[in-house]
C-alpha cells in the first residue's frame, strides 16, 4: 500500500457509534483542529492510500474490525502514525502492554475534554513541526521565521 504524505495537520476519528463520532468532531473542530470521521477501521485504512492524518483517535470495540486489528495493521504499514485509543472497556495492564503497544495514550470513555486535549498536545507534533496548544486551542507552527 502506498501512503501519501501529510499535506495538512488533521486528526482521524474512528468509531462505529455515530453520536460519538459527531461529538468528537464537534469538539476537535471547536478547538481549531481539522478532523475527519470514519465509521470503521477498514474505511480508515482504505483512506490511507490517498491521505495520512497527523494522529488517530481510535475506538477499540467496533463491529466490523476491532481497534486491536487496526493497530496491528498500522504497525505493519505505518508504525510511526500516532494512535490515541478511546475505550469503554476496562483493560488489564497486561493486555494494554501486549496489544496496545503502538498506542500513544489509552483514554477511558467517556473522555474528559481536557484529558483528550492534553493527550493530543503530547502527541500532535508532525513532520511540519505543528503543535496543538490546548491552552490556546490553536494549531501553531514551531518552525523558525525566515
Amino acid at each position: 500500500m502506498m501512503l501519501m504524505e501529510n499535506t495538512s495537520t488533521w486528526i482521524a476519528v474512528i468509531d462505529d457509534e455515530e453520536g460519538i463520532r459527531r461529538a468528537l468532531l464537534r469538539l476537535l473542530r471547536s478547538a481549531g483542529l481539522e478532523a475527519h470521521a470514519f465509521i470503521s477501521g477498514k474505511a480508515f485504512l482504505d483512506s490511507l492510500r490517498t491521505k495520512r492524518p497527523a494522529c488517530v483517535l481510535l475506538d477499540l470495540n467496533m463491529q466490523d474490525m476491532s481497534g486491536f486489528a487496526v493497530i496491528k495493521t498500522l504497525e505493519q504499514i505505518d508504525h510511526e502514525l500516532p494512535v490515541l485509543v478511546l475505550t469503554g472497556q476496562d483493560l488489564s495492564d497486561k493486555q494494554k502492554n501486549a496489544e496496545l503497544a503502538h498506542a500513544m495514550s489509552i483514554l477511558q470513555k467517556p473522555v474528559n475534554d481536557q484529558e483528550l486535549f492534553a493527550a493530543l498536545a503530547a502527541t500532535l507534533v508532525d513532520q511540519k513541526n505543528h503543535v496543538f496548544d490546548p491552552n490556546s486551542n490553536l494549531v501553531t507552527s514551531n518552525q523558525p521565521e525566515t
